[in-house]
């Protein structure tokens, strides 16, 4: 018997808030998506970018660069850091100002999933 298994092809069909990391929008509408062991370059309309660059999931660090808040392992010297600290780590540059920020809104997610955690 033959079963063919549906298989999500990363590369092609990812999901936003899961699968990226970051993403940094180009000219001409050409956006980079960082994953974790890759990254996609897609041309997207006007539309599709402002879409994912409002959704509250991401945050904007610097003036083309916007982290996923869900992924976030560590910041620290002006860095967003995704993975390990280390040779192989991924990270985004982040303004000292935004960097502030983005640790409060880290810190009131912390917040709120443990009181969510709690409920259950």
């Amino acid at each position: 018997m033959n079963v063919a298994l549906e298989s999500r092809n990363s590369y092609e069909d990812f999901v936003l808030e899961k699968d990226i990391m970051y993403f940094r929008v180009g000219e001409h509408g050409l956006v980079s998506f960082h994953g974790k062991n890759y990254h996609i370059k897609k041309r997207m309309s006007t539309e599709q970018i402002q879409e994912i660059t409002s959704d509250n999931t991401f945050f904007k660090v610097n003036t083309d660069c916007y982290v996923n808040t869900r992924k976030i392992l560590q910041i620290q010297d002006g860095k967003v850091f995704f993975e390990m600290k280390g040779a192989e780590s991924k990270y985004a540059s982040i303004t000292k100002l935004r960097q502030h920020r983005l640790k409060e809104i880290l810190q009131q997610f912390k917040q709120e999933m443990a009181s969510h955690d709690i409920a259950k």
